[in-house]
């Protein structure tokens, strides 16, 4: 996945993460967003594009109901 530089990241992490931001207090949540977005990309730099790369691996289950 990747994101718009830093502020695309922390955009993701604002709308996505919302079952885990919402427990910080409100006063609070935009630096614990910004911290955990700077630390992300103290280890995963910016590509060369200037985007935020994350490598996520996504299931897509299918169930029926059997009576």
């Amino acid at each position: 996945m990747t994101h718009d530089g830093k502020s695309g990241l922390e955009g993701w992490i604002r709308t996505t993460w919302l079952p885990y931001t919402q427990r910080i207090p409100k006063e609070k949540r935009e630096l614990f967003i910004e911290e955990i977005c700077s630390k992300y990309l103290d280890k995963v730099p910016l590509g060369a594009d200037g985007e935020a790369h994350v490598a996520m691996v996504m299931i897509e289950v299918e169930a029926e109901k059997r009576h």
